[in-house]
């Protein structure tokens, strides 16, 4: 069974790569919660799909074809990729690259397009997983009814106190104007929440 040629722009490889590598990758977030085991993956969502690979040209031409290729990696913005597999897409030529030094009979060459992708994905954050190094916490008007006094156990975090009291880090640390790093809170330490 032969596969169509790959094809990118006007350009149709007159033998296919000799290998092809399709990368699927998710943007991702690891937040850790100081003095515990816990650990939260957040999926932010697809990259951009690679392909890569590497191929060959060989017999009388064959540098003459790798400069085909080459002015096309130079056309510049993203155009249609035809694979022999996968699907369809928009791509942009990232890398060309000869493997040896070129002969007029043999190039091998290594290459990786990224899938473009037009429009801009928006992906919302939670604000309560976002933690911010520069805080500057102002002291809040609080009523003697709301204070509850709640001391710091080893293996705790703001997250996970403001949890308990049914609030958030942002609430407790408004609360507590001591607190100057909302990721430093220490065993033994009194908190409004």
């Amino acid at each position: 069974m032969s596969l169509a040629p790959l094809k990118y722009k006007s350009y149709i490889w007159p033998v296919n790569p000799s290998t092809y590598t399709m990368r699927y990758e998710k943007n991702t977030a690891v937040h850790h919660y100081p003095y515990t085991n816990i650990n939260e993956v957040e999926d932010l969502g697809m990259k951009p799909r690679e392909v890569s690979g590497t191929g060959e040209f060989i017999g009388e031409g064959a540098y003459e074809e790798f400069g085909k290729l080459a002015s096309v990696f130079y056309d510049p913005g993203p155009g249609l990729l035809v694979h022999p597999v996968w699907q369809i897409q928009q791509a942009v030529f990232t890398r060309l690259e000869p493997e040896q030094e070129p002969t007029p009979n043999y190039v091998r060459y290594s290459f990786s397009f990224i899938e473009h992708i037009p429009e801009t994905k928006i992906v919302e954050v939670k604000k309560e997983m976002v933690l911010p190094y520069t805080y500057e916490a102002k002291p809040a008007m609080i009523s003697k009814a709301e204070l509850k006094e709640h001391i710091v156990k080893k293996g705790e975090c703001l997250s996970l106190i403001a949890k308990r009291y049914g609030t958030t880090w942002k609430e407790i640390v408004k609360k507590n104007p001591s607190i100057k790093n909302p990721n430093l809170i220490y065993p033994g330490q009194k908190l409004i929440v």
